[in-house]
């Protein structure tokens, strides 16, 4: 098993914060297919980032979300601790960050050491030289030119862009004639498409080979001496920090590091944070959307129709519903790990494979941090929303506690009928005469309802051709074969559900 860590982070005026989790998306896959016998985990995108209070490094600049280096090393803990007792035998750490390496060291050292034969934990730094990128992209005809001195460069670049052109804004920049970085090209899409394939097949192969050898090791290698990154300052002396630097490199270097720089490119048609750079979440703010939704869902067992990323799903549509119809809003990236039962001995949701479950301490730190990091961007209302049971006593008492220890400067509040809805709610499936007290129940862990609120945002979450080509596409006597009809259900579900939850949020806002 693969567990990857990437980061929300400001990567200059082009590249979105969730920069990181992008590539990862792209090189997980890559790097699990290539060994052949291997799963990847949900990306961890919350990483350390700097202090979060007093405002360090990265946390300096707008949208970043920062967990303190404790909190990161209890969620890899967790996180690997779960695949072991489902019986993998090999868990590696890879990180896209350079913030992320000590920590996931430091995990597989303590952990191959008290596991012993049981698992093997590796750290697999060489997954995360991007000199070796540069100079084998540069033997590819791949050759940066002089540093525009951003937190980017044409080898990230291109391996987000082979996820979603969109986090590297392609369409906006090559209209406004910004489709270069470091003097290289990506205006040509085919060509710059074909560039990525190869960069992510190298680091694929790379990867792969540097596993099988820390494996044979039996646990993390040595550290080697990394090649210099390709693009960058070389031995130049860094100049005396500028206070006006943001955006991950030096005001003093390039306008578009500096906080007053306006932004080049034309507002983020999204309310994702990780899918904003920073300087849209430096102006989004600006403009009042000072509300930050901070969503937890996880990692279960939901039958045999449902992923086990359900409720992250679910999430997906329904956060970004919640904050248009609230219009001063923003959703933090998905909390996807959350507690599921003891993790040894294994109970709940732990009993089945594929669960991954989080500490209760583990997960409420996880809470505290995010929101810390929102609160310090000036963000004056931060909402948790949590999709399962098991998230909520979590979520109200962080609530509870940074309410008390904030001291009223920044509301937090814990929606828990986001998830438990009260009595009187929109019950869409009755209205329309879908659901009557006669019909079956299935006994899964799985309804009508949620599988209709993930469908609307991936079909192939609930396996919807599959089940339509087998003759299975049914749940509690709810056909969901008719897939017009179904979206059109679906729609009015997440409506109601994010109608609810406006309502809720505006009276918890406002301390009615």
């Amino acid at each position: 098993a693969i567990i990857s860590t990437g980061g929300v982070e400001p990567n200059g005026p082009w590249l979105v914060t969730g920069k990181h989790n992008y590539v990862l998306r792209a090189n997980c896959e890559a790097i699990a297919k290539e060994l052949g016998n291997a799963l990847c985990t949900p990306i961890v995108k919350f990483v350390p980032e700097g202090s979060i209070e007093p405002q360090t490094s990265h946390m300096t600049s707008p949208g970043t979300i920062s967990l303190q280096q404790e909190t990161f090393e209890a969620v890899l803990t967790d996180v690997a601790h779960s695949l072991k007792v489902h019986g993998f035998e090999n868990i590696i750490f890879i990180g896209d960050s350079g913030g992320n390496q000590g920590g996931q060291r430091n995990v597989a050292e303590k952990l191959n050491a008290e596991w012993g034969s049981d698992a093997l934990v590796a750290h697999v730094q060489e997954y995360y030289d991007y000199g070796s990128v540069s100079n084998y992209m540069a033997g590819q005809g791949l050759v940066a030119g002089e540093s525009d001195n951003l937190h980017d460069d044409p080898v990230i670049t291109l391996n987000m862009m082979i996820t979603d052109p969109n986090s590297v804004r392609y369409d906006e920049r090559r209209e406004a004639g910004f489709a270069s970085i470091n003097g290289v090209s990506i205006a040509d899409r085919v060509e710059s498409l074909e560039k990525a394939r190869k960069i992510v097949q190298f680091r694929a192969w790379t990867t792969s080979e540097s596993i099988k050898k820390a494996i044979l090791h039996g646990g993390t290698l040595p550290m080697a001496e990394r090649s210099g990154r390709g693009g960058g300052r070389g031995g130049q002396e860094r100049p005396a920090p500028d206070p006006r630097t943001m955006g991950g490199g030096d005001c003093r270097l390039n306008e578009y590091n500096c906080s007053d720089t306006p932004n080049p490119l034309p507002t983020a048609n999204t309310v994702w944070i990780d899918e904003m750079t920073w300087m849209d979440v430096r102006d989004a703010l600006n403009a009042g959307k000072t509300t930050a939704i901070i969503s937890t869902g996880g990692v279960e067992p939901n039958g045999p129709w449902l992923v086990t990323g359900k409720h992250n799903y679910v999430l997906a549509k329904n956060c970004e519903v919640i904050a248009l119809k609230l219009g001063d809003a923003l959703c933090a990236p998905i909390l996807k790990f959350v507690p599921e039962g003891s993790i040894e001995p294994q109970t709940g949701h732990m009993t089945s494979p594929g669960t991954i479950s989080l500490r209760q301490e583990t997960f409420e730190a996880v809470l505290t941090d995010v929101a810390h990091s929102l609160k310090m961007h000036g963000f004056e209302n931060i909402i948790f929303i949590g999709d399962s049971g098991g998230n909520q006593s979590g979520q109200a008492a962080v609530a509870e506690r940074l309410t008390a220890k904030w001291n009223g400067s920044t509301v937090v509040a814990h929606i828990g009928e986001y998830y438990r809805s009260p009595a009187g709610s929109r019950n869409v499936l009755r209205e329309r005469g879908v659901q009557t007290d006669d019909m079956p129940s299935d006994g899964l862990h799985d309804s009508p309802g949620i599988t209709l609120n993930m469908l609307i945002n991936d079909t192939k979450s609930v396996r919807w051709e599959e089940r339509v080509e087998t003759g299975q596409a049914i749940i509690n006597g709810v056909s969901i074969a008719d897939l017009a009809l179904s979206l059109e259900l679906a729609e009015e579900i997440v409506d109601a559900r994010a109608d609810r939850t406006v309502g809720l949020i505006k009276a918890a806002i406002s301390g009615n």
